[in-house]
């Protein structure tokens, strides 16, 4: 195990905020390229149109008792 002197980890406040900064726009930039990422996966495309083009495949009568997708109450 690795002992840092006091010296070592006592940084000045500006300092620390600027790395928390930096570390908290990082990771939103990661978010932001991950969900780029998502929107342009063809194959996610076509997972998402299963359901309009198979609205009937999406569950059976037994799932929904007494529900009818597109009808009214």
């Amino acid at each position: 195990m690795t002992v840092n002197p006091i010296e070592r980890l006592d940084v000045a406040l500006p300092a620390l905020l600027s790395d928390l900064k930096s570390e908290q726009a990082r990771r939103e930039y990661s978010a932001c390229l991950a969900e780029q990422n998502h929107q342009l996966d063809p194959i996610d495309a076509a997972f998402a149109r299963l359901a309009c083009e198979h609205g009937d495949r999406c569950s059976t009568e037994t799932d929904y008792a007494g529900w009818t997708p597109g009808g009214t109450r």
